[in-house]
């Protein structure tokens, strides 16, 4: 599936509500994310994504028109990158690291979001079942 096609946030959203550790890794975290995907090379467009989770799950994914859109939710965490970064988050790149290097921009409280870096089996078993084309 191509990287931000409606197909693959679907399947990437079904992988990760079949995670068993899902609702401790949510745990103590605001409800909501934004996620921006700037546009790179064989990546025309941004994607701009909204969730919200509550007790223990992801209750709502939305793909977005423009930014406006997200900042309008309001999200308690926005994390934004060029699609080269997110590309490399997805192939393994320690997230923490990128966050800390300021490859990944992040609004919202970093802290909480680096003490659920041990929770990053959980990514990496939404990686391997989700098949992933890039450009």
């Amino acid at each position: 599936m191509r990287f931000g096609s409606p197909a693959w946030l679907a399947a990437v959203v079904a992988a990760l509500g079949a995670q068993p550790g899902l609702g401790e890794a949510l745990q103590g975290l605001a409800p909501t994310l934004g996620l921006v995907v700037e546009p790179g090379p064989g990546f025309p467009e941004a994607l701009l994504v909204f969730a919200r989770h509550a007790e223990g799950r992801i209750a709502e994914v939305r793909a977005l028109h423009d930014e406006d859109e997200l900042l309008e939710l309001e999200p308690a965490y926005v994390l934004r990158a060029p699609h080269a970064v997110w590309k490399a988050l997805w192939r393994g790149e320690d997230p923490v690291r990128a966050a800390l290097s300021g490859r990944v921009r992040v609004r919202g409280d970093l802290e909480a979001l680096i003490r659920k870096a041990h929770h990053r089996p959980l990514a990496e078993a939404v990686r391997a079942a989700v098949p992933t084309e890039f450009e």
